[in-house]
C-alpha cells in the first residue's frame, strides 16, 4: 500500500468519525424534541376523553411491550433504534426489516384508527433509518 492509499484511508477514517459526531448529535436533538413533542402529543390524547387501557391495548397489538417504553422517554441518554423498534441489538437483518414493516403497517395513520400515529410513524422511520446507516444497509 503506497503513501496515497494510506492517506486515503486515513481521510475516509477521520470523514467516517465526523459523521459519526455529527449523527449523535443530531439523535440527541432529534431525541429532545421527541420526548417535548411526545409529551405534548400525550397531554392532547389525554385532554379529549382517552382511555389509557384502550391504549396499552393499541400498543400490545402492535407487538410491543408498553412497560418497554416508559425507558424509552426521558430517562435514557440518546436514542436507541432497536428499543424503538422493540428489537434486541443482535437481531438479525431480516429480523428488523420485518419489524419495521409489521410496525409500519399498524402505525400508518390510514390503518391505525386512531390519531396521532404520524409522529409514531415518524419515530419509526428515523429508528429504521439509523439502523440502516448503522449496518451500512
Amino acid at each position: 500500500m503506497d503513501d496515497s492509499q494510506r492517506r486515503l484511508i486515513k481521510d475516509l477514517e477521520e470523514m467516517g468519525d465526523r459523521w459519526m459526531k455529527d449523527l449523535q448529535q443530531l439523535s440527541q436533538r432529534w431525541f429532545d424534541a421527541f420526548q417535548k413533542e411526545m409529551g405534548k402529543w400525550t397531554q392532547d390524547l389525554l385532554k379529549d376523553a382517552f382511555d389509557p387501557a384502550r391504549m396499552m391495548e393499541f400498543l400490545r397489538s402492535m407487538g410491543l411491550d408498553p412497560s418497554r417504553l416508559a425507558g424509552m422517554v426521558g430517562q435514557q441518554p440518546g436514542f436507541d433504534p432497536y428499543q424503538v423498534l422493540g428489537l434486541d441489538k443482535s437481531a438479525t437483518d431480516e429480523e428488523v426489516k420485518k419489524r419495521f414493516r409489521q410496525l409500519m403497517f399498524k402505525l400508518h395513520p390510514d390503518q391505525a384508527g386512531i390519531e396521532g400515529t404520524a409522529f409514531l410513524t415518524q419515530m419509526m422511520l428515523a429508528a429504521y433509518k439509523m439502523i440502516e446507516i448503522q449496518r451500512g444497509w
